[in-house]
């Protein structure tokens, strides 16, 4: 029987408003652990006494919870469960699928005697009119597939033996939680393709109705492909469309932000926008995606061939968000720094990279510091098991820093 891993490090944020009036949103992709960390936390509840009869967990994806798609409709399930003036903990998983949810979930918590946490798939959750209404009433907690250091411990629980290829293999196929349950990588492969199926189809086709399905599927195939690179619409334009005059293909590029847009809604991406450490540009610029998990990702790979960096890239910039960094890219006049992690005003400066033995690629990930004027700490990690540190530019190895055995500071 497979074992879970308890995911502490979200538990942890969430425990201290479990009986709180606040309302607790979870949210992040599908399938990335959502629904079983609420069952994580009603375990949590039952063994500190609180009486099974008094959680109610509606699933607006299963069988029994898909009928219910209104305001009328949920609070007719609950007053067929609630039976007396005690405190009620209540979970919805997938609440987007009401039909004006903000406006139903802002009546339960001042209907009811009640603890309640709801799940979504939709980034934008807490925006328009359910930030209207529930400014000073809600808090997100934002769940992101497993990390490396859960998935050696996923691993170590459930008797898989680890390997030295362990990161090569954590690279291709993410941490998407299910995967693991899969007995050979061609089910792996599938069961990522899936995913990428139910999320557009779910989260982007059955909301934006009259959206050109067969155009959306090879433009985001392609935007997810080439994530990690600077992201402009009109030059995705220039190269679908060649042939076709400028305004032409102006036009599309609005269509192309549209389509992003859909899939940052739907977590699929997730944007990095840039930091000016010179000057006093406007702080708004060309900005990047990184795909929400790298076997995701590497599941369209028949589409384009993969830029492994920036694969790596992708699992060091969740990983910074994991960790409750803000995490941009850096820009100046003569170049970049690929993160910036920012935390409580503090900031540090980050590269990335696969290996330095090439002096060339030494040379250009610790040269690209040289002209910042920046007294923050500066760090260029690796996957090369040798400290290469050098003129007060720290090294660190990418797995020791995934897996905790070395760390960032800031300043």
């Amino acid at each position: 029987m497979e074992k879970i891993i308890i995911r502490e490090d979200y538990l942890a944020k969430i425990r201290p408003f479990y009986s709180s009036k606040y309302i607790k949103v979870i949210t992040g992709v599908r399938r990335c652990g959502k629904s079983e960390l609420l069952l994580q936390i009603i375990n949590e509840l039952k063994s500190s006494g609180v009486d099974e009869k008094h959680i109610i967990y509606l699933d607006l994806e299963s069988r029994t919870g898909e009928n219910i798609t209104t305001r009328a409709g949920i609070e007719r399930k609950l007053d067929q469960r609630i039976a007396d003036e005690e405190k009620y903990y209540i979970f919805i998983d997938e609440v987007q699928r009401i039909k004006k949810f903000e406006e139903a979930i802002a009546s339960i918590r001042v209907s009811y005697n009640c603890s309640l946490f709801v799940t979504g798939s939709n980034s934008k959750l807490l925006h328009g009119q359910m930030q209207d209404r529930l400014t000073g009433r809600a808090k997100e907690f934002e769940i992101f597939p497993f990390t490396y250091k859960e998935t050696i411990e996923y691993k170590k629980k459930n008797g898989i033996t680890i390997q030295e290829n362990d990161f090569d293999e954590y690279l291709e196929f993410g941490g998407m939680p299910q995967r693991f349950e899969e007995i050979d990588i061609e089910g792996v492969r599938n069961y990522l393709t899936s995913i990428y199926g139910s999320i557009i189809q779910k989260d982007v086709f059955e909301t934006h109705k009259k959206i050109n399905k067969n155009d959306f599927d090879r433009v985001s195939k392609y935007i997810i492909s080439t994530t990690g690179k600077k992201f402009s619409a009109l030059s995705i334009a220039k190269y679908l469309k060649q042939g076709l005059p400028l305004d032409k293909q102006k036009a599309y590029s609005e269509t192309i932000h549209n389509y992003a847009r859909y899939l940052e809604e739907c977590y699929f991406l997730t944007e990095c926008k840039p930091y000016y450490l010179k000057g006093k540009e406007a702080l708004s610029g060309v900005k990047k995606y990184y795909a929400i998990d790298s076997g995701l990702r590497s599941a369209l790979g028949n589409i384009l061939e993969l830029d492994d960096t920036f694969a790596l890239e992708g699992v060091i910039y969740h990983e910074l968000l994991v960790r409750g960094y803000e995490v941009r890219y850096g820009k100046f006049p003569d170049g970049e720094i690929d993160f910036v992690a920012i935390k409580n005003r503090k900031k540090c400066l980050i590269q990335v990279t696969y290996s330095l033995n090439a002096q060339s690629v030494f040379d250009r990930e610790y040269g690209a510091f040289g002209k910042i004027r920046d007294n923050s700490p500066k760090y260029v990690m690796s996957l090369d098991k040798k400290d290469t540190s050098n003129n007060g530019i720290t090294h660190i190895n990418i797995i020791d820093f995934l897996l905790g055995r070395e760390d960032i500071y800031l300043s």
